[in-house]
């Protein structure tokens, strides 16, 4: 018995030497990772890894970062590349891993294996933006022929741009080491996962499709010169409207510059919500004693100011007149919407620039429609937009919005570089913007001069962290967004270098509604963006405050429920097979983003809540739906009982969403300095602006905003040329 024991040590004393037998040195490799090559060093001495580091990576900061910043002290201690990944970032801590093995490998003397592909179409798999990601990968002669993404609903002009250019680099490169798209990052992973997985599917060594992607733009000498009629920077919905609008207006050269790979900004990402009194469509709705009493309340205040109180009795006037007219539906007019405005953002907003977006809005509205936008006929109430104004397009997310804008664009010749981060103001002798300086990937130079000036359309500051903490120090670097990672905050940089004003750059809205983790819009149940239909609940399957409440009401609420998460109840009534965002109701529910039930008390089980709770809660909402009044927490919001099965609940949870701050505006959108004076040559547009939305946003005015400006901004740079 000893002799065996002592066989058996000696053999694992041997299978641990043939284990960490290397050839000291330094080695390296790089693996695919969530945002392109994770190049890793490691160094081993004959019999043990000394250390692992990480030498280039781009993987997201709060996420991939952190399996960067911790894995490579496990794989030492651990003496292996075998260590658990990091929760939330699979993708990064895989390809840390797996480069890691390879450097050992080569340590080992052990190569990659040689190509020895099988011939045919092979399939992968991978969760996308809005559904599953099918891959067909085609393979002849060891090299991959044919990537096909049969059925893709990827959001156009961001996923379906990663399709197109990942996949035409892995076809030219037979490599899979190349970069995400920046801002289609969930897209550009998932489908180098699936083609990852139909290579191995044909026998292929992932480590042998590792080839760097040769940069595609030239490093070259000195400035390259350009100039334009007017140019416009950010090809977001402001840009674009303000592009299209030029265009309009007879502009024969504009110039679009955009420093992301995509065009559409936060625009592309939204919920299409869209606030606007329209008479023609607002009379299907009925005006409740509820109601009647807000707008009472609201005239009857005491002004803050003599805009205020001017502006109190505009609105004073337009609803006497509306009940003399014994109309039974819904009253709303400009000024109402204007005063709304400026009482949610606890009347901070400036009121003339309130009222130019007021007036102009529901003609944005029309203007839009006219572009193409499917505007549907249904006007509902969107979380925090506290009146039934809200409009919403039939298309995904802000495609509606989006689409009709870039094709007008560019069917009417206008200019887009993208890949273009602007740097600077160019400015003449005499201080009026006359064009800009700019990079591109590379670092090469660029000037861009402009005969009508320039349009800032940079968006807001939500993913500049510094930037937010500065101005709101409760927002903490690891809170998520749910904005486009282009949202840094660069126009107001920009401008501010040369003497612009800024305004309420404190102020920063945080939506209440988002996904769980990741903070994105997307992912819920039902298909209108309003809230006239659904309640939330708590984890005690309690209702917890009023739904049609503002939003910063709403956020204060939920971060005082259990775990900072509530869920959105709905049932079947208001869901469509796709939700608003394109994407499978039932794939969502598949995977656990939603949950589903035939009866509320199945559904409380699912999410691990009391069912008599539950269902006492949605009985005492229906009640209220019929008597149109909420006792416990003032709703005014009611539209149809929860009574069809089966039943919906959605997750959700904060996340940091617009900023109201940025550049001083003239009601011309010209950029005004800190004594109140335009900026000859400067105009700007969108949440690169401030002023209009106070402390805080209504829900659905932020879209509205954006494209109102965007034309006010371009119709005052051709007339002050």
């Amino acid at each position: 018995m000893k002799l065996s024991i002592v066989s058996a040590s000696v053999l694992l004393a041997a299978m641990s030497v043939s284990a960490y037998a290397y050839t000291p040195g330094t080695y390296t490799a790089a693996i695919a990772g969530q945002n392109g090559p994770v190049k890793v060093e490691v160094t081993t001495s004959a019999d043990k890894i000394l250390s692992v580091k990480i030498v280039d990576q781009k993987e997201t900061e709060g996420i991939g970062s952190k399996a960067v910043s911790a894995l490579p002290a496990a794989i030492v201690k651990a003496q292996s590349a075998d260590v658990q990944g990091i929760a939330g970032a699979s993708v990064s801590s895989a390809a840390i891993k797996k480069a890691v093995q390879e450097c050992l490998n080569q340590a080992q003397g052990k190569k990659a294996a040689p190509l020895a592909l099988k011939n045919g179409t092979f399939e992968g798999k991978a969760y996308g933006n809005n559904g599953w990601l099918t891959v067909e990968v085609t393979v002849k002669d060891n090299k991959i022929t044919d990537i096909k993404t049969p059925g893709q609903r990827e959001t156009k002009y961001l996923g379906d741009t990663a399709i197109r250019e990942i996949g035409k680099d892995v076809l030219q490169y037979q490599t899979l080491n190349v970069d995400n798209i920046a801002g289609a990052t969930v897209t550009s992973t998932a489908l180098k996962t699936a083609i990852a997985q139909a290579i191995e599917k044909a026998g292929g060594d992932i480590a042998a499709f590792q080839k760097p992607v040769p940069e595609k733009i030239k490093k070259v000498a000195g400035i390259t010169k350009g100039s334009a009629d007017l140019i416009i920077v950010g090809a977001g919905g402001a840009g674009l409207s303000a592009a299209v609008t030029a265009k309009d207006l007879g502009v024969k050269n504009v110039l679009v510059l955009e420093k992301m790979p995509v065009v559409g900004g936060n625009t592309l990402r939204c919920a299409s919500a869209f606030n606007a009194a329209d008479p023609d469509r607002q009379k299907a709705l009925p005006m409740t004693e509820t109601l009647k009493d807000a707008v009472v309340k609201a005239i009857s205040e005491k002004p803050v100011s003599e805009e205020h109180a001017k502006l109190m009795t505009d609105v004073k006037a337009k609803y006497e007149a509306y009940l003399k007219s014994g109309s039974k539906t819904l009253f709303d007019c400009p000024e109402w919407h204007a005063l709304q405005t400026y009482n949610g953002g606890d009347k901070v907003g400036q009121i003339p620039l309130i009222r130019q977006y007021s007036n102009n809005v529901l003609d944005t509205l029309h203007w839009m429609q006219s572009k193409g936008s499917p505007v549907m006929d249904r006007v509902s109430q969107g979380a925090g937009a506290l009146w039934q104004r809200t409009h919403q397009l039939d298309a995904p997310a802000g495609l509606g919005l989006i689409d009709p804008l870039y094709q007008s664009a560019v069917k009417q010749g206008v200019n887009f570089k993208l890949g273009m981060r602007v740097q600077d103001l160019i400015l003449n002798d005499k201080g009026r913007v006359i064009g800009v300086t700019a990079t591109d990937k590379v670092g090469n130079k660029y000037e861009f001069t402009s005969k009508d000036g320039v349009i800032l359309a940079t968006g807001g500051y939500s993913q500049n962290k510094e930037m937010r903490q500065k101005s709101a120090p409760h927002l903490t670097p690891e809170m998520v967004s749910t904005n486009q990672p282009g949202a840094t905050g660069d126009g107001i940089v920009i401008a501010t270098r040369h003497g612009a004003d800024t305004t309420g750059m404190n102020y920063v809205q945080v939506y209440p509604l988002a996904t769980p983790g990741t903070g994105a819009l997307q992912g819920r149940a039902r298909k209108m963006s309003g809230l006239d239909d659904v309640i939330d609940v708590n984890k005690n399957g309690e209702r917890f405050v009023k739904e049609d409440a503002r939003r910063d009401e709403f956020v204060a609420a939920i971060k005082k429920q259990p775990g900072g998460v509530v869920y959105d109840i709905n049932d079947s009534s208001i869901v469509k097979p796709l939700n608003s965002f394109n994407e499978d109701v039932e794939t969502l529910v598949s995977i656990g983003r939603i949950y589903k039930a035939d009866s509320l008390a199945d559904l409380a089980k699912q999410l691990g809540m009391p069912a008599d709770k539950l269902e006492a809660t949605v009985a005492e909402f229906n009640k209220m739906v019929e008597a149109k009044n909420d006792p416990k927490f003032g709703r005014k919001l009611f539209d149809r009982p929860i009574v069809k099965p089966p039943f919906y609940a959605t997750p959700r949870a904060p996340s940091i969403h617009h900023t109201m701050g940025g550049l001083q505006i003239s009601t011309n959108a010209q950029v005004l300095d800190k004594n109140g004076k335009p900026i000859p040559g400067l105009y700007a547009a969108g949440e690169v602006t401030g002023g209009i939305h106070g402390s805080n946003r209504l829900g659905g005015n932020a879209t509205a905003d954006v494209l109102t400006f965007g034309r006010i901004a371009a119709k005052s740079a051709v007339a002050h040329k």
